[in-house]
């Protein structure tokens, strides 16, 4: 895409502001007008964000944000809606704010159900009958439009989704354009924002590493269908008012639960007396976490703060680091071993009765699962490792050889490992071996 040909394109910053703000930048194009005798197209418009002055080494982590609204009101930058005196922060207020702190962030618009965009090519949702249509019907209703079919609701949501997804990769695969660090982009919103951004993320595939879901979540069986493993897959923070929407604490708990059972690492909060609507300096109490916790997590935004920073942290591993914990693997060294993974590390062995194998979930359970592989082949060696790290990731290629305990039979097999990292450690050990056949 030619940037410099967007005719309609501004960029402002107010004087000394630590931001840039530019306008109106297209994305793509969405089919709307679906089914009425006017079909046609129009342009996907986000803006940016970007911090000033030069950019880290590596590059600027991201933020990308979408706006609630119920899939039918809101815009990039006019998303602010009020409920019993309380009120929500705009997403592109969060941009800012976070613009200020060192991220390039972005704001999303997306069609809305209204427009009747297209179907997608194929289906997301599941459950094709069935819509949480309480709130959806009552801003219809405010907006004076007539009661929507099943069907148009289902495009309308569908639509953000995958407009949501595409901005996404169109920010990544530019990344160069804005100095952004490509393997550091989280995606979020609010609302039917924070919905686009976990089913973006979870069932259309986009590689951002976090999610942000205020007041948002996954229908429980989407979910269940689209959450699993761990390779790759990343970190989620929730929250949703004590009062809120019927139908949000369900879907914000079975996301919450989905990725707490995939080893993914989760941070779930209540808004204490709050309904859908909340503001950043809302106080908050932890539901759950698997995530290392800080006591400075008191309010909405520094809760958002906080998860950002462990989850985006500026990668710091080189090839050393498997060097090292390949000896130890060889050695039998379970001290070194721990020394080199993260606090809520995940281990994925080469066999089990899941798709991941047998999946260890925090340092006890790693733990023990790294001592398991010595127990099962107590002569164990991996020769000839080879390793690779590549900014937040990484691979080491081996042989494994050693002795079965169970039936005294020798075993030489190929093998891989892929790793994620937060920081300096591991966060991520996922095992690969080939399968002897004769």
């Amino acid at each position: 895409m030619n940037f410099a040909a967007q005719a309609d394109a501004s960029k402002d910053a107010g004087a000394g502001a630590p931001y840039l703000v530019e306008r109106n930048l297209c994305f793509g194009q969405g089919a709307i007008g679906h089914g009425t005798d006017r079909p046609g197209a129009r342009d996907l418009l986000m803006d940016a964000y970007l911090p000033q002055g030069p950019a880290p080494a590596g590059g600027w982590p991201a933020l990308v944000l979408s706006h609630g609204g119920a899939f039918h009101r809101g815009a990039k930058d006019r998303d602010e809606f009020e409920q019993g005196g309380s009120h929500n922060t705009p997403v592109h207020e969060y941009c800012e704010r976070f613009a200020a702190r060192g991220y390039a962030c972005f704001s999303i618009g997306y069609r809305l159900t209204q427009e009747r965009p297209a179907p997608q090519p194929l289906p997301v949702k599941l459950l094709r009958d069935r819509m949480e249509r309480d709130r959806i019907d009552w801003v219809r209703q405010l907006l004076g439009l007539p009661p929507a079919s099943q069907q148009e609701l289902l495009d309308g949501a569908e639509a953000a989704y995958a407009d949501v997804a595409e901005a996404f990769r169109h920010v990544q695969s530019h990344a160069d354009r804005w100095s952004i660090d490509p393997d550091r982009m989280a995606i979020g919103g609010f609302s039917a924002g924070g919905f686009a951004s976990a089913y973006a993320v979870f069932a259309l595939g986009v590689s951002a590493s976090a999610v942000i879901c205020l007041s948002a979540g996954m229908d429980i069986e989407d979910a269940e269908h689209y959450v699993h493993g761990a390779r790759g897959l990343p970190p989620v923070l929730l929250f949703h008012g004590e009062h809120d929407l019927p139908s949000i604490p369900p879907r914000s708990n079975a996301l919450a639960t989905r990725v707490a059972a995939a080893g993914l690492g989760v941070r779930h909060y209540l808004v204490p007396g709050k309904p859908h609507f909340y503001d950043r300096d809302c106080a908050v109490t932890l539901l759950r976490s698997t995530l290392p916790s800080n006591d400075r997590c008191t309010t909405v935004e520094a809760a958002i703060e906080d998860f950002l920073d462990r989850a985006l942290p500026r990668p710091s591993v080189g090839v050393e680091l498997l060097e090292r914990f390949a000896r130890a693997w060889s050695r039998h060294d379970i001290g070194t071993l721990m020394d080199c993974m993260a606090e809520d590390c995940v281990f994925h062995s080469g066999t089990g009765p899941e798709a991941s194998g047998t999946r260890y979930i925090g340092r006890e359970a790693v733990r023990a699962g790294f001592v398991k592989v010595w127990a099962d082949f107590p002569d164990a060696r991996w020769t000839r490792a080879r390793h690779w790290v590549a900014g937040r990731r990484g691979v080491s290629e081996w042989t494994f050889v050693g002795t079965r305990a169970s039936d005294g039979q020798r075993v030489e097999v190929d093998g891989c490992d892929l790793f994620l990292f937060a920081g300096d450690k591991i966060r991520v050990k996922d095992s690969w071996r080939k399968t002897r056949t004769a």
